[in-house]
């Protein structure tokens, strides 16, 4: 037994395996053995998912720095888009408890490029939160149900596409077809109070659908005008179109035109 022993220790230190196995290698006692168990190796881990390289390419000339914003602008927190990597995504970058304001933002972890040309914000298992896909002057826009409008702007490019005041003060006529206006209005250099940007009135003879938006004040943000209604969070943004007209944005099926009489 000393000797059946003595083998097991050798057997084990030359096959680098637990003593008790070699010890059954070696035999019980009565000439029958059985080969020796060698430790299992743990399966290896699978390989982490990788971004496609046509989609990281799109990503790279599409990321940047941009704001984050509710469609009446009092809602905002700054939002990069990152080239790098995380998983099979895109990075993001945030202050969560500045962008806590727009609720969505939360469940953002990582974004893509879409084919359509669009930029989608997806949660941790890659679902889409939101959908912003491109308006006028750099600009994209998601419409979230039940919630409203939100706006990814690239500060640069609002920037260089920035809207005088001088400029769109005196009337405008607003038509859902050109040609056919439905009601004038006139953006005044006069503040609203409040704090709520200039004073916007209104000539007699509008369509109803106007005269209960009802507008009050208007204001200029990212290149965009914004007209708020008297009932709360109201708001109409116009972007500037390539013949000098504006023209509600997002059009959400009914167009709203802005044009000099």
């Amino acid at each position: 037994m000393a000797r059946r022993h003595l083998l097991g220790l050798a057997l084990a230190f030359v096959l680098g395996v637990h003593p008790a196995l070699a010890l059954d290698a070696v035999g019980d006692g009565a000439g029958r053995t059985s080969p020796p168990q060698l430790a299992q190796k743990p399966p290896a881990a699978p390989a982490a998912p990788k971004i496609d390289p046509a989609m990281r390419e799109a990503g790279a000339r599409m990321a940047g720095d941009f704001r984050l914003t509710s469609a009446d602008g009092t809602r905002a927190c700054a939002f990069t888009l990152k080239p790098d990597a995380s998983g099979s995504a895109l990075a993001v970058d945030f202050d969560k408890e500045a962008c806590a304001v727009i609720g969505f933002s939360g469940q953002v972890s990582a974004w893509l490029p879409d084919p359509s040309g669009s930029i989608r914000l997806l949660n941790a298992q890659g679902r889409t939160v939101a959908e912003f896909t491109e308006g006028a002057g750099g600009s994209y826009e998601a419409l979230k149900e039940g919630d409203g409008v939100y706006f990814l702007t690239n500060p640069s490019v609002a920037d260089a596409t920035e809207v005088n005041v001088e400029e769109v003060v005196g009337d405008w006529d607003l038509s859902r077809t050109a040609g056919a206006p439905v009601c004038r209005w006139t953006l005044q250099n006069v503040p609203a109070g409040k704090g709520e940007g200039r004073v916007v009135s209104v000539a007699a003879g509008c369509d109803s659908s106007m005269l209960r938006f009802a507008p009050v004040a208007w204001d200029i943000e990212g290149g965009n005008i914004l007209v708020r209604g008297v009932a709360s969070g109201a708001v109409i943004r116009f972007a500037r179109q390539e013949d000098g007209s504006w023209a509600r944005t997002p059009e959400r099926g009914r167009p709203l035109l802005m044009t000099r009489p």
